[in-house]
């Protein structure tokens, strides 16, 4: 029966059959390289998942991190293979060796950064420098590590623009979300103020904090008078948390002090300065 087809093509395309026989089977290949590619990326990303309920294991943001990097991987052998099948049974091996002797340099050049990105890939994995939803500085770029491949990283900043960047381009990282952060909140207060009066508002506002957040590895605590400016006294809370947790617990600390000091009248600036000469 194909020897048939094979035939009724061959009269029907004519000159073009051979042609048109080598482009079908190129597009097979892609398609079918395609498809290995993100069937294998739905293995891979199921397999590291089912690693989270393990009790003995890394932590998730490692899991994450190899398995969008054994991912990248695995795509890129799909595709390399792919395009090794074309260009040995397709399109002839040996003439595009041929040819490739004459842009070999430019070709060996091309890759360098290639190879580079990918070994820098290798090593900022083997170093633990961050992994997937870290929250990151590269240079001047600050984002959360969406996705992490062989070749490049891509950061999410707060208003979602994403940074495509070349592992080979990382030379400064800062991450901060590895270690315990500090709450520090300064609260400038009006020399005239009652400062008993104040230390026991913020004791209160400390200790409603605490009950409201459970993310905290040292308690909020009154540090004390840390400035005596022109315009005011200036407290300061200070406390420990896990990453990330930080700005919501300022931002709560901040907030019912405001609505505190509104209920008793109390200044944060002294008026007196602040009044022109």
């Amino acid at each position: 029966m194909l020897t048939k087809v094979d035939a009724y093509l061959k009269d029907f395309l004519g000159i073009f059959y051979e042609p048109v026989l080598k482009v079908g089977k190129i597009i097979l290949i892609i398609i079918i390289a395609i498809l290995i590619a993100r069937v294998g990326k739905f293995i891979i990303r199921k397999f590291f998942e089912k690693q989270k309920d393990f009790k003995f294991k890394m932590s998730d943001k490692k899991l994450d991190t190899m398995s969008t990097l054994i991912s990248s991987v695995f795509k890129y052998v799909v595709y390399i293979g792919a395009i090794l099948m074309i260009l040995s049974d397709i399109l002839e091996l040996k003439s595009v060796l041929a040819a490739a002797g004459v842009g070999g340099v430019a070709i060996g050049l091309g890759a360098q950064s290639l190879i580079k990105d990918t070994l820098s890939g290798f090593f900022i994995l083997l170093e633990d420098q961050f992994a997937v939803g870290d929250l990151i500085t590269i240079d001047t770029m600050t984002g959360t590590v969406e996705h992490m491949e062989l070749r490049v990283t891509r950061l999410k900043n707060y208003t979602g623009d994403v940074y495509i960047i070349p592992n080979g381009e990382i030379k400064r990282v800062t991450n901060h979300t590895r270690d315990n952060k500090m709450v520090i909140v300064d609260i400038p207060v009006a020399y005239s103020t009652n400062m008993e009066r104040v230390m026991e508002i913020a004791q209160s506002v400390c200790n409603e904090v605490k009950e409201e957040f459970a993310v905290f590895t040292e308690e909020p605590s009154i540090l004390g008078i840390t400035e005596l400016g022109k315009q005011s006294i200036n407290l300061r809370i200070t406390a420990r948390t896990y990453p990330n947790e930080q700005w919501a617990v300022e931002r709560r600390i901040r907030m019912k002090i405001k609505e505190a000091f509104e209920i008793t009248g109390i200044e944060f600036y002294d008026r007196t300065v602040l009044k022109p000469d």
